[in-house]
């Protein structure tokens, strides 16, 4: 950090907050739930704020944040030096031996021959170039942009679920470990605000019918990133709306015997036009491609579980690269991503702060599970559209995830974008099981007074 971070932030920061509390001020008139726009996105700033200052002091300057903001400044330094040269670093194919255009002083900076990393490290030039390349001003910046989608989102759930507004705001856009590793300038901001950006194109156009340009433009733009950083999060969103868009056509149908008939071809038209599109993308995925994810993710399982990675390893067991195998780890790789590191796991700082959100999680979880027994809890995963997608998503999610991983510095960070879809899934199901207590309390009451006799 320079003299530039001591004096750009405060001028970004009075400018954002400054936008941000006249927009929430307009459409406050129009919905209450506008009251909460500033406050997410000043704990979305803190959260970037608090990132950079963790990988600058605590892990003493290095680290993907670091290494992402530095590549950026030097392509920023070749667009002052030669404009031609930048133009085809920035949008041509530049090959691996010539990273000497770089003009980099040989400290780590990201290259063509990682192509998700540089890809990130292109995103954030536009804004580092605005900014002076001062970190913490990109940061401010970088984290305001990451939350508009974010913010979608929570309008989409608000929508759907009015009485739990208060409930999605904890869920939703204040959630601490979110809040931190998906604001920053990280892959992990820009793939959560891309998943948000997916689910707001596509629950516009495909479930409310609003064939407008820009919804349409949302949900490329939202594929288009997670496509060119994150793959896999495009295959845990597919299979979720699949079942979303096939559930609002089957819920049309009022003829209860021709739904029975009906459902099993949608379903099997549904899941095979998913697998179509994961085989028309299949050639420009590289190694989460469908012919090489699963051998990708043992490998990478395998490696993460080394001892050189400090003890900060967890292990769900080795398996077979086939989808047997993936599947018979499956209940491990899933509990591993929504609720480790636990308490148990603890090894350094950043761990314990993870494992107490972690250890909420899982005990709400088990709350709900017992509450609503096992089977009326999966039972009223289909009572909504949204909920149904919000928890397949997160099951497919977190097995991905917790497959190819196997250390908690890593897995920390990757599982959240589907943290906020889970979190919001469980406060429903709590939701529903509160009003469904009341009304039985409600009828067991009239049922008492009824029985009572007039005093003589």
């Amino acid at each position: 950090m320079d003299i530039f971070d001591l004096l750009l932030p405060p001028i970004y920061l009075f400018l954002v907050i400054t936008i941000a509390y006249k927009y929430s001020q307009k459409k406050i008139k129009e919905d209450s739930c506008y009251k909460y726009f500033l406050p997410g996105m000043l704990l979305k700033i803190l959260g970037a704020i608090s990132l950079g200052l963790i990988y600058f002091y605590y892990y003493s300057g290095g680290g993907d944040t670091v290494n992402y903001h530095y590549t950026a400044s030097m392509l920023v330094n070749v667009l002052y030096d030669d404009f031609d040269k930048f133009m085809y670093l920035y949008f041509g194919k530049p090959l691996v031996s010539e990273f000497y255009m770089m003009n980099s002083d040989y400290l780590f900076t990201y290259w063509v021959n990682d192509t998700y990393a540089y890809f990130v490290s292109k995103c954030f030039v536009p804004i580092i170039l605005i900014c002076g390349k001062s970190y913490m001003a990109t940061a401010v910046v970088v984290a305001s942009i990451c939350y508009l989608p974010v913010w979608r989102l929570f309008l989409i759930f608000n929508r759907e679920f009015p009485a739990l507004t208060s409930q999605f705001r904890w869920t939703i856009l204040y959630t601490p470990s979110v809040v931190f590793w998906g604001s920053g300038i990280m892959k992990d901001s820009i793939t959560l605000a891309a998943s948000c950006l997916y689910v707001h194109g596509f629950y516009w156009f495909f479930t409310q019918k609003r064939f407008r340009i820009k919804y349409m433009i949302t949900l490329v733009t939202g594929i288009y990133f997670l496509l060119s950083i994150k793959p896999y999060i495009l295959f845990a969103l597919l299979p979720g709306s699949t079942l979303w868009f096939i559930t609002l056509r089957i819920n049309r149908i009022k003829n209860g015997f021709i739904k029975v008939l009906i459902t099993p071809t949608l379903v099997a038209l549904g899941v095979f036009l998913g697998l179509s599109v994961l085989q028309f993308f299949g050639d420009s995925l590289g190694s989460y491609s469908m012919d090489k994810v699963i051998v990708t993710a043992s490998e990478a399982q395998r490696d993460l579980k080394q001892s050189y990675y400090s003890g900060n390893a967890f292990d769900i067991g080795d398996y077979e690269p086939t989808i047997a195998g993936m599947l018979s780890v499956a209940h491990k790789a899933i509990f591993a991503t929504l609720f480790r590191p636990t308490i148990l796991d603890v090894k350094n700082i950043v761990m314990f702060v993870s494992s107490l959100e972690n250890t909420f999680i899982l005990l709400f979880t088990v709350f709900l599970l017992f509450k609503l027994q096992v089977w009326r809890f999966f039972g009223l995963l289909t009572s909504h559209p949204l909920l149904m997608f919000s928890f397949v998503f997160s099951l497919f999610f977190a097995f991905s995830v917790g497959v190819s991983i196997s250390n908690f510095g890593t897995l920390v960070r990757l599982k959240i974008p589907c943290i906020p879809f889970f979190l919001s899934s469980l406060a429903i199901l709590n939701y529903i099981q509160l009003q469904t207590a009341k009304m039985r309390a409600h009828e067991l009451l009239k049922w008492d007074t009824s029985k009572l006799k007039p005093v003589a």
